[in-house]
């Protein structure tokens, strides 16, 4: 979900690994194809424009202007990746998205106070540090043309809680299992705000704490950028855990999700998930087993056969609904998708009408929202 990055950026800056029910009320009623497929166009096309508002905010399109100066595709693919995989988690990426992957200039690192500088269009190190990230940069580029640094970028309060851990791998060169120890600093507090022309614009905060093997116990994030607020909870033990999130503009609820995720015994992957996901006015309400899913297509990628839709079917149950008219418009389940580049054929999750004709979930709630493709 695109529109989205930025907000859980913010928040991310620090971030949250993601996953209680929420029931059908029983009133709930049916909607036909026809009225199904004009409330889903309507929907879209709501959703669209509310987002585009989401982020023409000064707070969000300084933030956007502040990643096209420092330019550097890993340190966002990280934090992209970070946020919207709900599996397996490598917490340690949020302290990495800020670390240099290479000698480029424009690249910060972990700590310190950092000036753009209009000459080299760099960012220089001005002042050391060991607990405060601060970025003053040019806000748009209006600034940018006025050589002005109108926008400050802070977190502070930077807190982690270092782990040790063993991983092995396969030396091809040696033939032989490599094993190794690591050191990962997961992010237990950190305060974030920014300014354009000396007035805050964005307010967030995060905690967290673990177990000594680095399970998260529990994570609050918030974010205030007016007119929106974005609050964020997590917490568990075990194997299950529960998580919910909202995203409002004033006291209107964009965006949300409560759900109960229970993990695989290693924590390694993601083995159910119940609750709901929504992106007002929509909503999918239901559970999937997601292992005994992945499971599958994996075992036909990797060794070939048939895809077994029936199968498929069975590990979820799931709804879309218009939570304005509380109204049903399709069942979600998998059918066989034909991908036209490069001619491959695998499973996707759908909105089933009731007169058995579909569409693409991801067609109607975005591609990166809740985005269900072949998995590997």
């Amino acid at each position: 979900m695109k529109k989205y990055f930025l907000l859980f950026l913010i928040a991310g800056t620090v971030f949250m690994t993601g996953c209680n029910k929420d029931k059908e009320d029983e009133t709930t009623k049916n909607l036909n194809p026809t009225e199904a497929k004009v409330e889903v166009r309507s929907a879209t096309q709501e959703i669209n424009t509310q987002m585009t508002d989401v982020m023409n905010i000064p707070a969000f399109t300084s933030m956007d202007f502040m990643m096209q100066l420092i330019d550097n595709e890993s340190w966002k693919s990280k934090v992209h990746g970070m946020i919207f995989n709900i599996g397996k988690q490598h917490l340690k990426l949020v302290k990495d998205a800020f670390r240099p992957t290479g000698k480029s200039g424009k690249e910060i690192g972990d700590y310190g106070v950092y000036q753009f500088n209009f000459t080299t269009e760099a960012f220089d190190l001005v002042e050391a540090s060991t607990n405060m990230l601060k970025v003053s940069y040019p806000a748009d580029e209006n600034a940018m043309a006025a050589q002005n640094n109108n926008a400050e970028f802070t977190a502070d309060n930077l807190q982690y809680q270092v782990i040790t851990y063993t991983d092995s791998y396969w030396d091809e060169w040696t033939q032989t299992w490599i094993t190794e120890t690591y050191e990962e600093y997961l992010p237990t507090n950190a305060s974030v705000s920014q300014k354009i022309d000396g007035s805050t614009v964005m307010t967030a905060s995060y905690t967290a704490s673990y177990t000594e093997n680095g399970n998260p116990q529990a994570i609050s994030a918030s974010v205030t950028a007016a007119p929106y607020s974005f609050t964020m909870s997590m917490s568990g033990t075990g194997v299950n855990y529960s998580t919910m999130l909202s995203l409002k503009e004033n006291s209107t609820e964009m965006m949300g999700y409560d759900l109960d995720v229970t993990y695989t015994s290693d924590m390694g992957d993601v083995e159910k998930v119940q609750g709901y996901y929504a992106v007002a006015p929509l909503k999918v309400d239901g559970w999937m087993n997601y292992a005994a899913i992945n499971n599958h297509i994996s075992e036909i990628e990797e060794n070939g056969g048939n895809y077994d839709l029936t199968f498929l079917n069975t590990q979820l149950s799931m709804q879309l609904i218009q939570t304005v008219l509380n109204a049903k418009i399709g069942d979600l389940q998998f059918k066989l998708y034909t991908d036209p580049e490069y001619d491959e054929t695998y499973p996707m999750i759908a909105v089933v009408y009731s007169d058995g004709t579909y569409e693409w979930l991801e067609d109607i709630m975005g591609e990166e929202t809740y985005k269900f493709r072949r998995m590997k």
